[in-house]
């Protein structure tokens, strides 16, 4: 009702605050999609406050991340997600793997960086400073496959792991691993594919470096 009546005097800005965060999540994902139609149809800008990441993606043209006050990074959703400006952002849109290190080369967009729990890996130098610097890496849990011991893996980001549990989603499902000093290292799963692994289980992790972006030192 408060949105008809906000809308019957056809304004050119509308706030909303939390307006969906009361709802069970079938109707609230019915309702992103009413307010999406309604914005499209009505061509009116609405300015869209929530503390939910996945809503902010779905339903934003653009959105604004603060940290303390400050904005961090307006941007796209896709962008945002795919390319963070800081640790900041990457931890706080979406699910993210974190691994520390230290930069040892710089080179055409690019860097090698050697992790605290030993071994390196190639990342894209997004925002570092010069070899030497401490960096954080942030690699999105879709991006990362696994395979088992001996197994034949391209690429040179492979990593040891251990299984420490697996969490079926439906759709998906996430495997938590222990990897790098990182005891919540996550990887997405397609449906099905988390069947062979088990709590214990020795495995690998790889990824692209063009996945693994080095940023500011958490």
């Amino acid at each position: 009702m408060a949105l008809a009546r906000a809308l019957v005097f056809n304004p050119q800005l509308v706030l909303m605050d939390e307006p969906l965060g009361a709802l069970d999540k079938r109707l609230r994902e019915q309702m992103q999609l009413e307010i999406k139609q309604l914005h499209e149809t009505m061509g009116i800008t609405i300015l869209y406050v929530t503390h939910d990441q996945s809503e902010a993606l779905t339903m934003s043209d653009r959105i604004a991340v603060f940290n303390d006050g400050i904005v961090q990074q307006i941007d796209r959703p896709d962008a945002l997600y795919e390319h963070p400006v800081n640790s900041f952002v990457a931890n706080f849109v979406g699910e993210n793997n974190v691994l520390t290190g230290t930069v040892e080369t710089i080179g055409q967009g690019y860097c090698r960086v050697v992790l605290v729990a030993g071994g390196s890996v190639m990342a894209r130098a997004v925002n570092v400073a010069c070899p030497g610097a401490a960096t954080s890496l942030s690699v999105r849990p879709e991006r990362i496959s696994i395979v088992t011991d001996g197994a034949a893996c391209e690429g040179p980001n492979r990593l040891p792991a251990v299984v420490q549990s697996t969490i079926y989603l439906g759709d998906h499902a996430l495997a938590v691993l222990q990897a790098a000093d990182n005891g919540e290292f996550m990887v997405k799963l397609q449906p099905g594919a988390h069947g062979d692994l088990s709590h214990g289980q020795r495995v690998s992790i790889t990824f692209r470096p063009e996945d693994c972006l080095a940023l500011d030192p958490v």
